[in-house]
C-alpha cells in the first residue's frame, strides 16, 4: 500500500524502465512532462527521453544516456549511470506503457492541485478587494488545474471514432424524431433553430440591436421557451433592469397581456385569470435572476460556478455585455476590458457546458448611414473581440424604427427581421418575426 498518495515511485521506475527496454511505438507523445515525475533523477531521464522523441530518435539505454551527457543532465554521472542501468536491467513491467503513464500523471495532477490549494489559502489571507473577486481568483486557479487534467493534448483521430459515431447517431435521430434535425437547445423560434440546429452547449451567442428594438424581450422569450418548454435551468444576469421588471415582462409575454394594463392595474376578470396562470407558470420554472446591477466578469464566473454545483444549467443570459466590467483589465483601456469580458463569457460557456446569450450595444454610427441602416458586424460596439469570440451573432432590425410612417411598407409594421450575421457552425440567414412590444413578445410568422 502506498503510504504517500502524492507519489508513486514504483510507477515512475516501471515507466522509465519500460522506455529504456522497449522505446516508444511511433515516437508518440506520451502526454507527460518532466515535472510530472516526483524523483529528480526520473525528471532528468525523462527530459532526455522527450528530447529524443522530438528529434525522432529511437529510445534505448545508449541514446538516453548519450543525450543526458550532451545536455548536461547528469548531476553525478557515475551514480546516475548506475541507477539508470539498474532500471534497464531489473525493471520487469507487467502492465502496458499506458498504465504507468496514467498512474504517474494521476499523482502529478494531485500534487499540482495541492500546490494550487496552498497558493489559494495564501491568496485568501493576503489578497485585497471584495470576497467575490478574491474567491473568483481562487476558483479560477483551481479550474485551470482541472482543465489541464482533462486535456488530452495531441491525439490520433482514431481515438474519436466512437464519439463521432455517437454524434452522427444523435444527429440522425434528431432528424427522424420530428424535431427537424435540432440537436441543440431549441429556442422555439423556427428560423433561429433551423439555422443553428439549436444552441450548443459551448456556444456564445451575441444578440445586438439599437435601443428600443426589443433585444431584452427577445432574450427573455428565448429564456421562457427554454425554461417552460424545454424544462431547462435558465440563469439571467440583468445589469439594467430589476428582477421585478423582468418578471413582469415574462408574465406579460406568457399571458399575452398588455404590460401597461398590467402595471396600471386595469385588467379584466378574464385577464386576471390569465395572469394568475402565468404567474404560476413563470414562478414554478427553473429560473434564476441576478439583478445586482454592477457585475464583474469574475463575479459572474464565480456565481455561475457556485450554481453549477447544485444545478445543471441549460442557458445563461447576460443583459448586457457592455455593462459588465473587469477591474483587472481596466488599466488597458475599454477595448481591452471588453475583450477580456468577451473571452471570459466564451470560456464560461465551455466550462459550464451550456450556451450563453450576451446582449450587446451597437455603435451610434449606424444612425448616420442614410441609405441602409440594417446592422452589420462592424456595428457592434468594441466589435473586434466580440465578433472573434462569438459563435453566433444575431441582430434585430425593425424597419419601422428607422423609416418615417409615410415611407414604411405597411407589411413591415409590427415586424422584426432577425439577421444571423455570423454562424460559426452553419450558414448565415435572415428571417422575419412578428413583434408586439405591448405584450413583450416575439412570435413566429405563420406559414
Amino acid at each position: 500500500m502506498n503510504s504517500n498518495p502524492l507519489q508513486e515511485i514504483e510507477s515512475e521506475k516501471n515507466l522509465i524502465g519500460y522506455l529504456l527496454m522497449r522505446g516508444v511505438a511511433g515516437q508518440e507523445d506520451l502526454g507527460l512532462n518532466p515535472d510530472d515525475f516526483y524523483m529528480d533523477t526520473h525528471r532528468r531521464v525523462f527530459e532526455a527521453v522527450t528530447d529524443l522523441i522530438n528529434e525522432g530518435t529511437n529510445i534505448d539505454l545508449v541514446t538516453v544516456t548519450n543525450q543526458m551527457r550532451e545536455k548536461r543532465l547528469f548531476k553525478d554521472e557515475s551514480r546516475d549511470l548506475e541507477y539508470i542501468t539498474s532500471l534497464y536491467k531489473d525493471t520487469v513491467p507487467f502492465q502496458p506503457l499506458e498504465y504507468y503513464v496514467r498512474r504517474v500523471k494521476r499523482v502529478s495532477d494531485r500534487r499540482k492541485y495541492v500546490e494550487a490549494l496552498n497558493q489559494a489559502i495564501d491568496k485568501v489571507k493576503i489578497e485585497p478587494g471584495e470576497n467575490d473577486s478574491v474567491f473568483s481568483l481562487v476558483e479560477q486557479s483551481l479550474m485551470d488545474i482541472s482543465r489541464q487534467e482533462r486535456s488530452k493534448g495531441l491525439r490520433k483521430v482514431k481515438d474519436d471514432a466512437n464519439a463521432l459515431i455517437d454524434y452522427i447517431k444523435n444527429v440522425v435521430a434528431a432528424s427522424q424524431n420530428g424535431t427537424g434535425g435540432i440537436n441543440g437547445l431549441k429556442t422555439h423560434f423556427t428560423g433561429l433553430d433551423m439555422a443553428t440546429t439549436g444552441l450548443k452547449s459551448h456556444e456564445l451567442m451575441i444578440l445586438a440591436a439599437r435601443p428600443g428594438n426589443g433585444k431584452t424581450t427577445f432574450a427573455l422569450n428565448i429564456a421562457a421557451n427554454a425554461a417552460l418548454k424545454e424544462r431547462k435551468t435558465v440563469v439571467i444576469f440583468s445589469l439594467e433592469m430589476s428582477r421585478i421588471e423582468l418578471l413582469l415582462k415574462l408574465i406579460s409575454a406568457d399571458a399575452r397581456i398588455d404590460s401597461y394594463a398590467l402595471k396600471a392595474g386595469t385588467l379584466t376578470s378574464a385577464q386576471m385569470t390569465q395572469l394568475k396562470d402565468s404567474i404560476g407558470n413563470i414562478t414554478s420554472a427553473s429560473l434564476y435572476i441576478d439583478d445586482s446591477g454592477y457585475l464583474t466578469i469574475q463575479e459572474f464566473s464565480a456565481r455561475l460556478r457556485q450554481l453549477r454545483t447544485t444545478e445543471e444549467v441549460g442557458l445563461v443570459i447576460v443583459d448586457y455585455l457592455q455593462l459588465m466590467s473587469d477591474p483587472k483589465a481596466a488599466m488597458g483601456g475599454r477595448q481591452q476590458e471588453v475583450a477580456n469580458i468577451s473571452r471570459g463569457l466564451k470560456q464560461m460557456a465551455r466550462e459550464v457546458g451550456c450556451p450563453i446569450i450576451a446582449l450587446s450595444q451597437m455603435n451610434r454610427s449606424i444612425e448616420n448611414r442614410s441609405k441602409d441602416q440594417r446592422p452589420q458586424l462592424s456595428d457592434l460596439r468594441e466589435s473586434g473581440a466580440i465578433e472573434q469570440d462569438a459563435d453566433i451573432v444575431c441582430f434585430i432590425y425593425r424597419e419601422e424604427m428607422v423609416k418615417p410612417p409615410e415611407e414604411l411598407d405597411p407589411n413591415k409594421r409590427g415586424m422584426a427581421e432577425i439577421i444571423i450575421a455570423k454562424n460559426r457552425a452553419g450558414a448565415t440567414a435572415d428571417f422575419p418575426l412578428m413583434f408586439n412590444p405591448k405584450i413583450s413578445r416575439f412570435d413566429n410568422v405563420p406559414l
